[in-house]
């Protein structure tokens, strides 16, 4: 089974990939396998150990945790327990590793190809950047060790066709080098308990807008769809500024009865309403020193725009039923997915406000623009759930990958955390079903597409055809649900966004209901 599949260079290429992943990860080991089920043996085709390549390596996977993710199809992680759970592993002995992670390596059909380890002589966690660069290799190398075989059983002859297989030769090795820099170095941020994974250019330039922004106490207005993830990049604002110790409050505009917005922003007095039974202080006191995110500031009434913008302009305000101005010192971050220049022309938005708020716009690129990101969430979230779930799963294969791809992702990386959590729990000895996950997002039942339907049309779009596509998948949702847009089975939750958030876009797509003719 072995003799003729990997080629001279293809042995470069998987060598150079076992180093360049041990480097990059700051792990002991990294090796590179093909599998024969038959015989139950392995060999290596590219090992790194010890600031060295090491030469092939045949063994029987019996007793290995090599034997669980091979024979079991499915992702192992032994964090600094993989001695005492293979105590009859000599290999494990003789590198003195206590840690160790593998994944296997599948073909188009799903069968198993070989696998990808990394081990350490220290404990290994399974971060989510590392965990994405990990996947990111398997995926390389389950490409060029199928495409090697396939070679092989056509019988060609034992060289590599640069252009059917940039990897596999010095050029490829380059690649290798500067994919693990790049993705390292562009990734991630922490910010508080989360992160913000990926490695696109379109994130690289966000990032870079916040990064210079966030030192300052200039007011922020992050402008994006739903699920883009503007809470996070308004926390990142906030934790790489001076005021990261004091403070970080949000209030949701949207999610507030407007008679009641005023006392959530500003605070109120004892007796000041019906039900004011003490006194209690607003989000902008709260937020004294620190940072304020108003999110879904596009959805504040009239009324309410011009109090606070006496609040940015002035530093002042009084609280509901008092006479006393109390001053604070609050640094504003904005958030809204509404077109707020074309509410002003409306009259729905105030344009002194409009112009506070606009400082230092920010735009969110939508998941659809970010590239191989879509891939690089998608492993990461898989391996959130499935260790919440006490489950083992293989990284997205070729097709799924394909699939997130080419998915429209209107609800952005909070529908694809949705679409993961799916494929999971879904999940079939340890390979996730993207397909049938993408099948049962809302968007797609309601509209037929964006979803499995376009990954067949690869073509780019215009904006004013994204507008139509996105206006036709709410116009489907709202008649499969009579026009009810709130609430249980309504047409929000089928979108799987906020009420406030589905009518705003359906104002800016200028979707109005037509009245029924008479009877």
């Amino acid at each position: 089974m072995f003799e003729g599949t990997a080629q001279e260079t293809g042995r470069r290429f998987f060598a150079a990939l076992a180093e360049h992943l041990a480097r990059a990860l700051g792990v002991y080991a990294a090796m590179v396998t093909e599998y024969d089920a038959r015989t139950g043996r392995a060999r290596t085709l590219g090992f790194f150990a010890g600031d060295q390549r090491i030469d092939h390596h045949e063994y029987d996977v019996a007793g290995t945790p090599c034997g669980v993710v091979l024979r079991g199809a499915q992702y192992v992680h032994h964090p600094a327990d993989a001695q005492q759970a293979f105590p009859d592993d000599e290999d494990l002995r003789r590198l003195d590793v206590v840690s160790y992670m593998g994944v296997p390596l599948h073909d188009a059909r799903g069968a198993v190809l070989g696998h990808l380890a990394v081990m350490d002589r220290a404990p290994m966690t399974d971060e989510p950047r590392h965990l994405a660069l990990f996947h990111l290799f398997a995926r390389r190398a389950a490409a060029e060790l199928q495409r090697l075989r396939d070679e092989a059983a056509r019988g060609g002859a034992a060289r590599a066709d640069a252009t059917a297989a940039p990897a596999g030769n010095g050029n490829g090795e380059q690649a290798l080098a500067a994919l693990a820099a790049d993705f390292l170095a562009a990734e991630p941020y922490a910010i508080g308990n989360a992160e913000i994974l990926g490695r696109s250019a379109a994130l690289a330039t966000l990032l870079r807008d916040v990064r210079e922004v966030a030192p300052t106490d200039a007011t922020v207005l992050l402008l994006g769809e739903t699920g883009t993830g503007k809470e996070l990049i308004a926390r990142a604002v906030h934790e790489w500024s001076a005021r990261r110790a004091r403070p970080f409050v949000r209030v949701n505009c949207a999610a507030i009865a407007p008679s009641l917005i005023e006392s959530e922003l500003f605070g109120h007095e004892q007796g000041a309403f019906t039900g004011a039974t003490r006194r209690r202080d607003g989000r902008f006191a709260l937020a004294h020193r620190g940072t304020l995110l108003l999110d879904e500031v596009g959805e504040l009434p009239l009324e309410l725009q011009a109090k606070l913008l006496r609040v940015l302009q002035e530093g002042e305000f009084e609280r509901v039923g008092s006479s006393a101005t109390q001053r604070v010192d609050v640094r504003i971050v904005a958030a809204t997915n509404r077109d707020l220049e074309r509410a002003v022309e409306r009259g729905e938005f105030r344009e002194d406000l409009f112009y506070r708020l606009n400082v230092f716009p920010v735009r969110l690129p939508p998941l659809r623009e970010r590239g191989d990101d879509v891939v690089l969430l998608a492993d990461a979230f898989a391996a959130r759930v499935a260790a919440r779930l006490g489950r083992r799963v293989a990284p997205l294969d070729a097709e799924g990958a394909r699939l997130l791809q080419a998915h429209h992702w209107p609800g952005n990386v909070r529908e694809l955390q949705n679409v993961i959590e799916r494929a999971v729990i879904t999940a079939r000895d340890g390979r996730l079903d993207v397909a049938h996950a993408l099948g049962g997002t809302p968007a797609s039942r309601a509209a037929g597409t964006p979803g499995l339907a376009e990954a067949a049309d690869d073509r780019i779009r215009t904006v004013r055809e994204l507008r139509e596509l996105e206006r036709n998948n709410v116009l489907r949702a709202l008649d499969a649900t009579g026009w009810r847009i709130a609430g249980p089975s309504g047409a929000a939750e089928l979108l799987g966004m906020p009420a406030s958030t589905l009518a705003s876009r359906m104002k800016s797509l200028g979707i109005r209901r037509t009245p029924a003719p008479p009877a």
